[in-house]
């Protein structure tokens, strides 16, 4: 995983293993931003760049974004807790440096997309991982 230096300390992004906590955390900052509505895409009709861009724009305008990014990002060598990620975000906030405030903005939308996988079909599931009795769509590789 990549390590993002923001603040004069080492960060990692999220992974596939997210605490109950920080999960919530994360969800709660992107519903209060107003975040959701657009991730949800309900009629469909932005591309995912444009998706990207209005999410960005969205959760800048909430105010939020230190604190989702604080929720996506631990420092090297700690454990991610709520305290912690809040001290980080009041830190992030404060930034002044341009090429920081670039990968924070950066870091907001890649791992939003990448939690989400924004404007990425869903892929079919495996016939032995449906449920028993429904009717599964054969993945390309289970077809063959």
């Amino acid at each position: 995983m990549d390590t993002l230096k923001l603040d004069g300390r080492d960060f990692t992004g999220i992974s596939q293993t997210l605490t109950a906590d920080q999960d919530n955390y994360i969800l709660a900052h992107l519903r209060l931003s107003g975040a959701m509505d657009i991730l949800a895409d309900a009629d469909a009709k932005r591309t995912p760049e444009k998706k990207a861009e209005d999410l960005l724009t969205q959760i800048m305008l909430s105010g939020r974004a230190s604190f989702i990014l604080a929720g996506c990002l631990t420092e090297a060598g700690k454990k991610w807790n709520r305290a912690e990620a809040d001290r980080n975000a009041a830190a992030f906030a404060e930034i002044t440096d341009e090429a920081e405030k670039t990968a924070l903005r950066e870091s907001i939308v890649r791992f939003i997309i990448g939690f989400f996988s924004l404007g990425e079909p869903s892929s079919k599931s495996s016939p032995r991982s449906s449920t028993r009795g429904a009717k599964a769509s054969r993945t390309a590789s289970a077809a063959q």
